[in-house]
């Protein structure tokens, strides 16, 4: 009877001891089908928004190009007016910028590991979540930058002065702060307010010593001292202007202003 019980034993382990192996091998293919599913559904996500990303830049290279084919058309008044070119040529390197960020934001999203499932980051910028700011931050903040300066474009200029005051207020340390500031002035002295501008173009100046606005600011804030009849203060401006950044493009324009006035 013994040796009749440890016989079914036997044949009961050997019958039965593949099974769990083959539990368990079936499970790790599960498994490795689910991650597999998950990573071809970020990878779609991640085409539908490189697509759109595309898109988009396709749209920008094109409004370059018609704006590229109008100064050649037009290259004789643009000579003759050199402050429209000045501000023509800082339109092209903003849009230039643009490009450049679009391709940036592609490869980041194609080099990107899949998101993870504990929720989603907030965008960089240094504002707290929550309230008015948590739009805002889940948004990318070149996003934010170049919808401002579509409308600064389109003259819509008090939406553009809302949009970059909003970048400033939510991304103080992103890299196109300065350059927010520096159009919020734009559009100041585009709309003739010269004093906010010149407050404006002060704060900038002042705030960015080292950034690459500084010349583009100095020139515009003499130009907008001149429109309010402070001719001295914007003549000393311009000349500060050449002697700070004298191989520059403002300050050439600086001294034909300078031309000018001195006519």
């Amino acid at each position: 009877m013994k040796r009749l019980a440890a016989g079914a034993l036997v044949f009961f382990f050997l019958v039965y001891r593949p099974l769990y192996p083959v539990k368990k091998d079936t499970k790790l293919i599960l498994d490795a089908m689910q991650t597999l599913s998950a990573t071809l559904s970020g990878l779609e996500k991640k085409i539908t928004i490189i697509s759109a990303d595309i898109s988009e830049l396709n749209k920008k290279v094109e409004i370059m190009t018609d704006k590229v084919n109008a100064v050649s058309a037009n290259q004789a008044d643009l000579t003759q007016n050199k402050e429209t070119s000045q501000v023509f040529l800082q339109n092209l390197r903003e849009e230039l910028n643009a490009v450049r960020t679009s391709l940036t934001k592609i490869n980041d999203r194609l080099t990107a590991p899949p998101p993870s499932q504990g929720g989603a980051t907030p965008a960089s910028g240094g504002a707290p979540p929550g309230g008015q700011g948590e739009s805002a931050l889940n948004q990318d903040p070149s996003s934010i930058y170049y919808a401002a300066y579509s409308d600064y474009i389109k003259e819509n200029y008090d939406l553009a002065i809302e949009g970059f005051k909003q970048y400033i207020k939510f991304f103080p340390e992103g890299g196109l702060a300065d350059n927010s500031m520096y159009w919020i002035g734009e559009c100041e002295y585009a709309k003739k307010k010269y004093q906010d501008a010149i407050t404006t173009f002060n704060e900038l100046i002042a705030k960015y010593k080292d950034g690459d606005k500084v010349p583009a600011a100095m020139l515009k804030k003499g130009y907008a001292l001149v429109e309010t009849g402070k001719q001295s203060e914007g003549v000393a401006t311009l000349k500060e202007l050449i002697s700070r950044f004298p191989l520059s493009e403002e300050a050439s324009l600086a001294q034909q202003k300078l031309k000018e006035i001195a006519e």
